[in-house]
């Protein structure tokens, strides 16, 4: 019986660690809101154009997750540790833009900078040569913690 007790208290104290920590692993860094005029591709995922939440949040591992929810797509992708950065103060995107094509390139966010790369067919990228690139910028607006 006393056997059992302790057990139980064992238990106990094992699974609040483990819901501690998770909750602390999930903990928000960064939250705010973007609108995209057009619609571009994120990481082989397409867009549609709307208003959109984001939400950078703290995982177990080396790398956080940036969550993009949209009213008809969401999009989660880990920002791994490499991406901190000291002189980024304010939310930028930027896309390039070939003809009728955006995507999304990089993402700044007060303490974090990102680059996406767009590996593209030999193709795409002979097509997209064809027209002249240039670069939008997309505000995002962080929301004060």
């Amino acid at each position: 019986m006393r056997f059992l007790s302790k057990a139980s208290v064992v238990a106990v104290g094992l699974l609040a660690i483990v819901l501690l920590s998770s909750s602390v692993g999930a903990k928000s860094l960064l939250v705010g809101t973007f609108t995209l005029t057009h619609p571009p591709q994120w990481k082989n995922t397409m867009l549609p154009a709307g208003d959109y939440t984001f939400r950078l949040a703290r995982t177990q591992t080396d790398a956080n997750m940036l969550m993009v929810s949209g009213a008809k797509k969401t999009l989660d992708i880990m920002i791994f540790a490499q991406s901190a950065c000291e002189t980024c103060r304010s939310g930028a995107m930027k896309v390039a833009v070939q003809g009728d094509n955006r995507v999304v390139t990089s993402l700044d966010l007060p303490g974090f900078h990102v680059d996406f790369n767009n590996r593209r067919s030999p193709a795409e990228r002979e097509e997209l040569s064809k027209v002249p690139a240039s670069t939008e910028q997309v505000a995002v607006h962080v929301n004060s913690n």
